[in-house]
């Protein structure tokens, strides 16, 4: 998908090698063929995708600046790793928030092979179906 593309070549500027987010990709997709970014608190950037043959949009990745981590653009990714993996050490209460919640929903933050980019150990669909009798309230 080229504007998917795009967007990754424009936050990861690709002329001085030196990204400005660190890219966390949710689920990848097989066949995107459309994405909207939508602009999170704190310069956070939330990529939805839309794949062919599938109804709705799903949450294909999430951009963090570094410098809401507290790290310097040219930071290696074993350290900005640390601070995914434990958001207590993220000064930026909001960017905390938000990657504490990523782990919650995603159970970890991995490396991948390019720089500057993780990827989350599992997407867990926002459904959750419930099996059984269940008590009336619960």
């Amino acid at each position: 998908m080229k504007k998917l593309e795009e967007f990754l070549k424009k936050i990861h500027d690709s002329k001085s090698k030196i990204p400005e987010y660190a890219s966390i990709i949710i689920k990848p997709g097989k066949k995107v063929l459309d994405v909207k970014i939508k602009k999170e608190a704190e310069n956070i950037l939330k990529v939805l995708a839309h794949e062919e043959n599938q109804t709705g949009w799903f949450l294909h990745s999430v951009h963090i600046p570094l410098k809401n981590l507290g790290l310097s653009y040219n930071s290696k990714d074993k350290e900005i790793l640390e601070y995914l993996s434990d958001p207590n050490k993220i000064k930026n209460k909001s960017t905390q928030d938000y990657v504490e919640n990523i782990l919650r929903k995603y159970i970890d933050i991995l490396p991948e092979k390019k720089k500057h980019f993780f990827k989350t150990e599992r997407y867990k669909k926002r459904k959750e179906f419930k099996t059984g009798a269940q008590l009336k309230g619960f």
